[in-house]
């Protein structure tokens, strides 16, 4: 298996969510389906913002460029506003009033989020990180990645999550 940059990485997992997105648009019914797919976007989202909070980021911010720096900022800014919308929405069932319209805005920050490392802070990184370092963080970010899902897939049994949140 060939190894992915931290770039590259990142790139899929944005790639991953964005179809996870458009798989829950496609649900229609407001049922467990719902839940199960906002559950994987949930999770997704936690593990891609806990690999770029504690490996990319930091990287990325060691550049000495104040601009970069801004960058990183509103990276974290933009991740904290998705945690309190990913906890918000995991609160209520497909039913309530509001599901459709907070996913719709998580959606739509979770985009802009994308558009602006990849727009901006990605060709940043690679410019001031290099070749070499760009593959050594794609491999701590891989391991950490896998560490962090293996922990979420042993911490709850199969369908305890989403049964839960169906039942409310």
């Amino acid at each position: 298996m060939q190894k992915e940059d931290a770039i590259t990485l990142l790139k899929h997992d944005h790639a991953a969510v964005k179809k996870m997105f458009a798989r829950e648009k496609e649900v229609t019914k407001q049922n467990g389906e719902k839940v199960h797919i906002f559950n994987e976007i949930k999770a997704a989202l936690e593990v891609h913002a806990i690999i770029e909070e504690d490996i990319f980021y930091p990287a990325v911010k060691k550049a000495r460029s104040e601009a970069v720096k801004d960058e990183v900022r509103e990276g974290y800014e933009e991740h904290k506003q998705i945690k309190t919308l990913l906890a918000q929405i995991a609160s209520i069932t497909p039913s309530d009033e509001t599901y459709a319209m907070k996913i719709k805005v998580l959606m739509e920050d979770v985009e802009h989020h994308v558009k602006d490392e990849e727009g901006e802070m990605f060709p940043d990184a690679k410019k001031f990180l290099g070749e070499v370092r760009l593959l050594e963080l794609g491999v701590e970010l891989a391991a950490r990645k896998q560490q962090l899902e293996k922990q979420s897939a042993a911490a709850k049994p199969a369908s305890a999550t989403s049964s839960a949140h169906a039942a409310k």
